[in-house]
């Protein structure tokens, strides 16, 4: 039976990172797709056309696909993504909406002075990363908001909210061709994390940010298993907002420890979905989990 890799690209989750690597391993055989819109989804269905109509493809990325994998008797999904600490992933977020990059990385190099957006606008300093890296409201509030107070206004806000709250749980909890169950508490927003949890199991190539290489190695091994080879490139990391030696416990640490007592207790609990989500992963990987 054909084998094809899905990879759902969740938001700053490695996700140009692996579809770097994918395209070093299958050049043009790997397809990368989304709608016109950042709001559309494609479900299920629409990427089984997808795939069928590709037949010399192995390598499949989105950033708009929903889990679970397609059901097919043509093919066999290896449904690939990445999970992270839910608090980095937040300040990965924050720093790149405000366009905060480290030296080398391209979107320091943009290109306008001023972005405007609803009578606001926005000086470009001396340092290139101050230029916010889109105009979404997200990003204009991170580039007036400092991290602790764009927290605040993201917890305190119904649209932001969803940013800041379990949105790792959310991918992981829909049902096929169906948004995920949600419920808003004074804490943040629940989902069903008993439902993420068990498609979190499905995911055979499943990764972490904190441990990217050495997790796309062991992807290696099982794509070798089903009998593609796949390598890492020299490079692997793209779109990185912030490079450090520290362990991913010292970097939560010093992250959190910055925030004022309340509002990093309210963080906390607005994320523990997310942390409970991110601490399966990291045991199913370390127990060499296996589909």
């Amino acid at each position: 039976m054909r084998k094809v890799i899905l990879h759902y690209h969740i938001y700053k989750n490695s996700g140009t990172s692996f579809d770097r690597v994918l395209a070093h391993n299958f050049g043009d055989r790997h397809e990368l797709f989304d709608g016109p819109y950042p709001f559309f989804g494609i479900d299920q269905d629409q990427v089984d056309r997808i795939v069928m109509r590709r037949p010399d493809a192995v390598a499949f990325s989105s950033h708009q696909i929903s889990l679970p994998q397609p059901s097919s008797v043509e093919y066999h999904v290896l449904a690939a993504a990445f999970v992270r600490n839910p608090f980095l992933r937040i300040a990965s977020i924050h720093r790149f909406k405000r366009g905060e990059f480290p030296s080398g990385n391209p979107l320091r190099r943009m290109a306008s002075k001023i972005v405007s957006r609803q009578g606001e606008t926005f000086e470009r300093g001396k340092d290139e990363g101050t230029v916010p890296a889109s105009i979404t409201t997200t990003a204009m509030a991170a580039h007036r908001m400092e991290f602790a107070e764009w927290i605040e206004h993201c917890l305190n806000d119904k649209g932001e909210i969803g940013n800041v709250s379990n949105a790792q749980t959310r991918f992981f909890a829909a049902a096929y061709r169906m948004r995920p169950q949600q419920k808003r508490e004074p804490s943040g927003l629940l989902y069903d994390l008993p439902a993420a949890l068990r498609t979190l199991t499905t995911v055979e190539l499943l990764g972490r940010t904190e441990h990217f290489e050495a997790d796309v190695r062991r992807m290696g091994d099982i794509l070798a298993g089903h009998g593609i080879p796949f390598e890492l490139p020299s490079r692997t990391r793209h779109n990185v907002t912030l490079s450090s030696d520290a362990t991913v416990d010292e970097q939560v640490a010093e992250l959190l420890g910055g925030l004022p007592a309340e509002l990093r207790l309210r963080l906390m609990e607005a994320n523990r979905q997310d942390l409970a989500l991110y601490e399966r992963a990291c045991e199913l990987i370390e127990q060499d989990h296996r589909v």
